[in-house]
């Protein structure tokens, strides 16, 4: 395998002329595999563990950091290794990534998402159908807020780095912390929010909850930005959008 280029760095493509259905196919798949393992762990630790939830817990962290490390290891060289909307919409609100491309990620990671459910789903023969009677409240608000911040945060420090070996671990050791250390268990994606409602087990939301947790997430990811933005403000600039050699051609045209 080839080096890395020297201006690659986490969390997007090193080849950006590559086709944006392949990078966005790329994407639909991790997101995929992503919630194969948050959904599956939750329904297996429940079968396996019953009433053991510090167990259960600690079961689903570490299945949905390690899932996520490998598949950001594995593909990120071809998308980004995003596999959620948030880091997208943030990429492409830096002036990073291109409407287009931001728009085509984030179907993509929905519908990966939305399959990654049905599939865990299927796998555990249970009913597929929106979790019903759960509210979200101020408590369970506060915490997807905070832990979407402060995976946000740790995301765009990683990709501000230069250091595309780092991304994945920073991340992975996150949402083990932020699982077992808030109360709304860290979701902090959209995409894997919305196939939750899909799922059934412990993973499982109302479409209610969903809702108000896009909400949260959205405004953790306006708090990072505004960190990060203070933090790294008087470092080297932000990588121009990666979309292939023709944007970035007409891009240069324009300044």
């Amino acid at each position: 395998m080839a080096d890395v280029p020297p201006e690659a760095s986490c969390f997007f493509e090193v080849d950006g002329s590559l086709p944006l259905l392949r990078r966005s196919f790329v994407e639909a798949v991790g997101t995929c595999l992503l919630t194969v393992a948050m959904v599956g762990s939750g329904l297996a630790v429940q079968t396996k563990l019953g009433a053991e939830p510090l167990g259960a817990s600690v079961i689903i962290a570490v299945s949905i950091a390690g899932s996520l490390v490998g598949l950001i290891v594995a593909m990120g060289r071809v998308s980004g290794g995003h596999y959620n909307p948030l880091i997208t919409i943030g990429q492409w609100l830096r002036g990073e990534r291109a409407t287009g491309c931001t728009i085509s990620y984030v179907l993509a990671q929905i519908i990966g998402g939305v399959c990654g459910s049905i599939f865990a789903t299927l796998m555990f023969r249970e009913a597929i159908r929106p979790t019903i009677g759960e509210s979200p409240t101020t408590v369970l608000l506060v915490s997807e807020f905070v832990a979407s911040a402060g995976l946000l945060i740790i995301v765009i420090s990683c990709a501000r780095s230069s250091k595309w070996d780092t991304g994945p671990f920073a991340v992975g050791a996150w949402l083990i912390a932020a699982i077992l250390a808030t109360p709304s268990a860290s979701y902090a994606n959209p995409a894997v929010t919305i196939a939750a409602t899909l799922a059934g087990g412990p993973v499982a939301v109302s479409l209610a909850k969903a809702a108000a947790f896009g909400v949260a997430q959205l405004l953790g990811l306006a708090a990072a930005l505004v960190v990060t933005g203070f933090a790294f403000q008087d470092t080297k600039q932000s990588p121009q959008p990666r979309d292939g050699a023709e944007e970035r051609a007409s891009d240069q045209g324009h300044r």
